[in-house]
């Protein structure tokens, strides 16, 4: 099927980037694999697949590779390098470097509704300078990955893919999602962001939206400190008669820093980890004030 909000927004001009994610769960395992297409302000279009993998029990054994997609450009799917493909349905690729290796095969079914976690006038206008959009909010992989030359074999493991696309990123900000919680019947997802509109930096705007009862619920706080650190970022947001908070949190040594760099050559770094945990608490309101409705837990299932 045609997924719209995956189509490719690159119009030829300068100064833009495209990417596409998967992030996904399996036991003590955690993957990201991206897509990138990147139109610096000089120079030719630049296409680079990353791949992550991060192992929960054995941190050392964690490691990132990335790189430019070899090969020609061809004229299926989203991006198209190569060996490396992302399609409806199917991403797959190959990449070595830095003493590393890995290659992946791996499909989901698509069609999900997307999850736009901004406020649709930012995604109507240009008031953002990066728009994230969630077409497969909470696929379930299967088929085959292989880094360093260890197998796994996927049936259902539980994550998302995402498509991103702007001509900057955020000054600041930080990302989480989990689609298997203790409870499956949640999944949930957020973004804090910080903007500079030279020479002022907004405010620090914070969304989230979590599936309960079969609808997706919209949560927003602003605050003028960054209320997230290294490994920990605390949540205390509302939405009319819900409130949301609680705690998703990684230990250091599972975290990978990548460095990005924006169309202007600016770089940027995030600490990215598919293997955190998370403590959400969902309360109610009603009468005599608020009540507790929900305990969501994961442990090693949120990326963020």
């Amino acid at each position: 099927p045609v997924e719209r909000d995956n189509l490719p927004r690159w119009d030829g001009r300068r100064g833009r980037y495209e990417v596409w994610f998967l992030t996904m769960t399996h036991g003590r395992l955690g993957y990201w694999i991206r897509y990138t297409l990147r139109t610096p302000l000089a120079g030719p279009p630049e296409r680079e697949v990353w791949f992550a993998r991060f192992d929960r029990d054995a941190p050392e054994r964690s490691f990132g590779v990335h790189g430019p997609a070899q090969g020609e450009v061809g004229p299926r799917g989203y991006f198209d390098v190569g060996e490396c493909l992302i399609e409806p349905g199917v991403a797959r690729g190959r990449i070595a470097g830095h003493g590393h290796e890995a290659r992946w095969d791996v499909r989901w079914e698509p069609g999900q509704p997307t999850v736009r976690i901004l406020p649709p006038i930012l995604h109507r206008t240009g008031l953002a300078s990066t728009k994230p959009l969630t077409p497969n909010p909470e696929a379930r992989f299967t088929g085959v990955i292989e880094g360093d030359g260890d197998r796994v074999d996927l049936v259902g493991a539980p994550g998302q893919q995402s498509h991103v696309y702007g001509t900057r990123h955020a000054e600041r900000w930080a990302w989480a999602s989990c689609s298997r919680f203790a409870d499956d019947r949640w999944a949930f997802q957020a973004l804090s962001a910080q903007a500079r509109r030279w020479p002022f930096l907004s405010p620090f705007l914070t969304f989230a939206v979590l599936r309960m009862d079969g609808r997706w619920v919209r949560f927003r706080g602003t605050s003028r400190r960054r209320a997230w650190g290294l490994g920990v970022w605390p949540l205390d947001l509302e939405a009319g008669d819900h409130r949301l908070e609680g705690e998703v949190r990684a230990p250091l040594e599972h975290l990978i820093r990548a460095r990005y760099l924006d169309p202007d050559d600016t770089p940027r770094f995030s600490h990215n980890t598919e293997v955190a945990s998370a403590r959400l608490i969902l309360w109610e309101r009603r009468m005599g004030g608020w009540q507790q409705a929900a305990e969501l837990l994961s442990q090693g299932t949120t990326h963020a």
